[in-house]
């Protein structure tokens, strides 16, 4: 027979103690705006292929002269973009001892978060995959994203450097990784003399970064779903909203199916979608070193 004094972690008395768990937290989603930063289109119900036409400019309007017949006649071009539609999912499935059991919190509408969550990061992603596309790009890998290089590509956007597209339409977007917005604000902050920093500067080292800041007219977005390379580079852009075009097929269906032998239920959450670049000449890619300051 064992002596002393019995504390809580004796011999086995432990696993006859109650234990309560805490609510279990989710972990947080980044920030995905992308989908919702270029154009997006309805796909009808029975076709499988969306083409997207953007008009062409004729050639500027001539002189005349009283008189003489205008014979030369200008023809109509279209620029095509096709998109087909494919389907994303994911699926949970849950036993149904885990839905009786799990007391902390409704394990089935969490599921159902973390599933469109899932969803919404996969349209995010592919948005994110055009960004490379662009011809244009800017800074370059190894190097910080600075005023000179944001403001030459706005200035770019709004030059007329396609015949076929014409310069970007206003509003510019930009969708940058956190580190380049961080870099492009401390190029900000430090051409600003020590003791003078007034207006705009001096609200940036104020709030650093609030998520609706303005630069040169561009609203800058940070895409959290935006990777580094292996040699700590990324990939944003800025761009037009009709650079970029997204072609929607279906709505999030979202499936219950319950499986009587496994006794679980498979929750599923289903879209389909499609991407494409429309005008190339309306976006400029912004690849920089994204290397963590700390």
């Amino acid at each position: 027979m064992a002596t002393g004094l019995s504390i809580s972690s004796t011999s086995n008395l432990s696993s006859g103690q109650k234990t309560f768990i805490a609510s279990a937290r989710e972990a947080f989603e980044p920030a995905a705006p992308d989908p919702d930063l270029v154009e997006s289109q309805r796909i009808a119900a029975g076709f499988k292929q969306w083409d997207v036409l953007t008009m062409a400019r004729l050639t500027s309007a001539a002189a005349l002269t009283e008189g003489v017949d205008l014979t030369s006649a200008q023809q109509l071009v279209a620029n095509s973009l096709s998109i087909t539609p494919s389907e994303h999912g994911i699926i949970a499935t849950l036993s149904k001892r885990l839905i009786r059991r799990q007391g902390d919190q409704n394990v089935v509408s969490t599921a159902g978060r973390l599933c469109a969550n899932s969803l919404r990061r996969r349209q995010a992603l592919d948005v994110i995959a055009l960004y490379d596309g662009f011809s244009k790009s800017v800074v370059g890998a190894g190097n910080a994203l600075d005023i000179t290089s944001f403001r030459g590509s706005v200035a770019y956007l709004l030059t007329d450097n396609s015949s076929s597209y014409g310069p970007a339409p206003v509003p510019l977007h930009a969708a940058l990784h956190i580190e380049q917005i961080s870099d492009v604000i401390l190029d900000i902050t430090d051409t600003a003399p020590r003791g003078t920093t007034t207006g705009m500067t001096d609200d940036m080292l104020q709030r650093w970064w609030k998520g609706s800041d303005r630069l040169y007219g561009v609203q800058v977005f940070h895409s959290g779903n935006i990777t580094r390379d292996s040699s700590d580079d990324s990939k944003g852009a800025l761009f037009a909203k009709e650079a970029l075009v997204m072609v929607m097929a279906t709505d999030a269906e979202v499936t219950e199916e319950d499986d009587n032998s496994l006794r679980a239920i498979e929750y599923g959450c289903f879209q389909e979608w499609g991407e494409g670049e429309r005008a190339d000449a309306h976006g400029v890619e912004v690849y920089s070193d994204t290397a963590a300051t700390v």
